[in-house]
């Protein structure tokens, strides 16, 4: 039981952990008046709009899991059926942070969706459509910034142009599945036998089979979500213009991070450009929260637009405003919805 619960807590226990190890790394040779010096010099406005462009990154993702659930169900357009959508987006938030690769977002969603009379066939198409979306949306997004800012990115050398590269690899390739599911799946599954025979004879997996089966089926599932999307243009088109309008408030938090220091060097879109190219290096990095990644990469692409003396302070107000004040206040509201309901289940 004691092993269980470990195994259950570990995402919680190993975000704590490298938020110990990073602090101390940091700050090991810094002054810590120098610290409480930049900190008392920040400009309040600022940090109130990083952290509210946070809360209106939650509301576009509410908003189009209810547009999403209104397409794929009989639930009506209502305040009940926003409600859920914003549980399904802040319980959903809270399980991906403390999980590695964000793994347990989608099937406690999925369970907030059953649990409100959704079909488990209706909530994956609506949960895999918001995930084609997001990373579609995201790998144009990146790659038409890479396009218009490609002088600042050739600038960059050793570790940064490893996660600028590893980024728009990483990300090209699964929108290349996506198209490969799209339009042609037979080549996918091809790719994959002979990339399981591969995994086979190195001892990787043990049942190649049972892998394309399990492939064949998730390909499938995919398939119907995108032949959903294809049927009605515009409101795909209108579910990805508010992508790209996330996407940018999103990472524009950093530019506000960056202001509140009353530096003016660099504008809105480079930083902007910036960290999407973090966002996608990190996104595949197997820790709960992209723990290490996440700083390493902010340093080696962000870092150089902040003086030495405030880099560490600059990197933990991004961190706790984009990370630790996300997983904070998703947990408090996963811990209140759900305290609600068990009272409600009680009192009946």
């Amino acid at each position: 039981m004691n092993f269980k619960k470990l195994k259950k807590n570990f995402g919680l226990i190993f975000i704590v952990l490298s938020a110990i190890i990073t602090l101390f790394i940091l700050f090991k040779n810094n002054d810590l008046i120098n610290l409480i010096k930049v900190v008392t010099k920040i400009n309040i406005k600022y940090i109130i709009i990083a952290v509210f462009n946070i809360f209106i990154f939650w509301f576009l993702e509410a908003g189009m899991i209810y547009e999403l659930i209104a397409k794929f169900t009989n639930h009506k357009r209502n305040l009940e059926t926003f409600w859920l959508s914003l549980k399904v987006t802040m319980i959903g938030q809270y399980y991906s942070n403390i999980t590695p690769l964000a793994t347990g977002g989608q099937p406690v969603q999925l369970y907030i969706l059953n649990d409100d009379d959704i079909s488990l066939s209706n909530g994956t198409a609506i949960l895999i459509s918001k995930f084609l979306l997001f990373q579609i949306g995201v790998t144009i997004y990146t790659f038409f910034l890479a396009v218009c800012k490609m002088k600042l990115l050739t600038n960059y050398y050793g570790g940064a142009s490893v996660f600028i590269i590893t980024g728009l690899t990483l990300n090209m390739i699964m929108l290349s599945a996506i198209l490969l599911i799209a339009f042609n799946q037979q080549i996918l599954l091809k790719i994959c036998k002979a990339l399981f025979n591969l995994l086979y004879r190195i001892h990787l997996i043990k049942d190649v089979k049972k892998m394309m089966y399990k492939t064949e089926n998730f390909i499938l599932e995919y398939k119907e979500s995108i032949g959903k999307l294809k049927e009605n243009h515009w409101f795909t088109i209108k579910m990805f213009a508010i992508t790209f309008i996330q996407l940018t408030v999103f990472f524009s938090t950093t530019f506000f991070i960056y202001k509140s220091f009353s530096l003016n060097k660099s504008n809105i879109l480079d930083i902007i450009c910036l960290q999407s190219f973090l966002y996608m290096a990190v996104s595949f990095v197997p820790t709960p929260g992209t723990a290490g990644a996440s700083e390493v990469g902010f340093i080696l692409l962000l870092g150089h637009l902040f003086p030495t003396s405030i880099m560490s302070a600059a990197m933990l107000l991004w961190r706790g405003i984009s990370y630790y004040f996300s997983l904070l206040f998703s947990g408090i509201f996963s811990f209140a919805v759900t305290t609600l309901k068990k009272r409600k289940a009680f009192s009946s």
